[in-house]
């Protein structure tokens, strides 16, 4: 068993290796039952306190980043490299590596490197809770979190060096990992054995490893990509987006709803007008009404203009023009109603409207009239209804807005559903499988 309750790192001492007789150092001289000769490449049982080889083993097919002997600290945690593992699953193309962590303390912990990702693995000696989390088979339940089964495999040990208190080479292990990013929950079961251990793995970016050890960050092998229990940009993004968003959105109601108090809608003219038909001027055309005048007080207004007739069968079109009376400038819209019913196979059926609205925005102050140019379907339309409201709300201005504002979250949302299609698409539990 791997030395622990210690106040500090043991001083490490020199093996003799029984098939090259070149030293080897052990950095937990009485705590590592294993250990493995660099020069020769014995695998080395200490029986008795006196090393023996059980076999040879072949070289690494990377090189470790992290040399075996260095110091570092990770989670405030000292930590002392003591060994490098290769590992792989039978027939599959899926190989990584791993760093046995020695703290004299707790004993092991573990870091994890596949494509460029890490993890800093935690057993039951770090983390007491493991001993007995909720375990559905399909799902594990730790500390309140629900880990999704991701995957199961059985890995096979294709390269070690350095000390070990198991003997690495001869473990066979059922492993099913489970996710929630950014951690990933570990269980293994030896073969042929009910007893299950527990581990928790933390996605750590490399630059937090170099640092740790006092590395290059260059040095370590790129990010190829995406890891189980990556955690997403995209929903970080999307949170942060969405809170930000909300608070603008409640920010621009909040402004609309102050401006709505202080400056409420006025209704500036309301009138029903009987029209006049002018058959000489032409087929459907009426005499033209002019307004009384009105008088906009505000640099800028917006004006709603609202035209009904209880046409039928019928339609009826009016084209208002807004007379500045010191400018002469004007603004001209043209807005119509129609409606038409009837029975069909006993059924009542109608469609159109009887009423319609125009806003016109931007009008500076000053005193106004409107000339009114009607024209209907026939020559019984002849009364229609004008209302001009001032300072009315520009809900389509609103409605803008409030896009605008749920785009960029929107975007993140999509980015975010990408990104975790991308993580499930190497995993046959992928919730996205069809």
């Amino acid at each position: 068993m791997a030395t622990t309750a210690l106040t500090s790192f043991p001083e490490k001492e020199l093996a003799e290796c029984p098939e090259c007789q070149a030293g080897i150092t052990l950095y937990d001289p009485a705590g590592s039952e294993f250990c493995t000769c660099t020069s020769c490449k014995s695998y080395i049982q200490f029986v008795n306190e006196q090393p023996k080889k059980i076999k040879a083993t072949k070289g690494p097919l990377l090189p470790p980043v992290i040399p075996l002997g260095t110091l570092g600290a990770l989670k405030d945690i000292p930590f002392k490299v003591i060994a490098y593992i290769e590992r792989d699953e039978d027939n599959v193309n899926y190989a990584w590596r791993e760093y046995v962590l020695y703290n004299y303390e707790k004993g092991y912990a573990m870091l994890s490197e596949y494509d460029g990702h890490w993890n800093l693995i935690f057993g039951k000696n770090f983390l007491p809770g493991l001993e007995k989390p909720l375990d559905g088979n399909d799902y594990i339940m730790y500390q309140d979190v629900e880990y999704k089964l991701f995957h199961k495999y059985a890995p096979r040990t294709t390269f070690v060096t350095g000390e070990f208190d198991w003997d690495v080479l001869k473990e066979q292990m059922n492993v099913r990992e489970y996710i929630a990013p950014p951690y990933i929950l570990i269980k293994e079961q030896a073969r042929f054995d009910k007893e299950k251990d527990y581990y928790q793995g933390e996605y750590l970016e490399p630059k937090v490893i170099a640092a740790a050890f006092g590395l290059d960050v260059n040095l370590f092998p790129s990010k190829t990509g995406v890891l189980a229990n990556q955690p997403s940009k995209a929903y970080h993004d999307w949170k942060w987006s969405l809170m930000v968003g909300l608070y603008l959105i409640l920010g621009v109601m909040v402004i609309q709803f102050f401006i709505a108090f202080l400056k409420p809608e006025q209704v500036i003219f309301d009138e029903n007008l009987e029209l006049t038909y002018t058959p000489d001027k032409g087929l459907n055309e009426f005499k033209p009404v002019m307004s009384p005048s009105f008088e906009l007080r505000d640099a800028a207004s917006a004006l709603d203009m609202t035209i009904s007739s209880d046409v039928s069968n019928s339609w009826l079109e009016a084209t208002v023009v807004l007379v500045n009376e010191a400018t002469n400038q004007t603004w001209e819209v043209t807005k119509g109603v129609e409606y038409y019913e009837g029975i069909e196979d006993g059924e009542r059926w109608s469609e159109g409207e009887k009423s319609a609205e125009i806003v016109v925005s931007g009008i500076p102050r000053g005193k106004y009239h409107m000339n009114i140019y009607p024209a209907a379907g026939s020559p019984a339309s002849n009364m229609m209804s004008i209302k001009v409201t001032t300072n009315t709300i520009l809900w389509r201005n609103i409605f803008v807005a409030l896009a605008v504002l749920c785009l960029i979250p929107v975007v993140n949302l999509i980015r975010m559903s990408m990104f975790e299609r991308k993580r499930w698409e190497n995993s046959e539990y992928s919730p996205y499988h069809s």
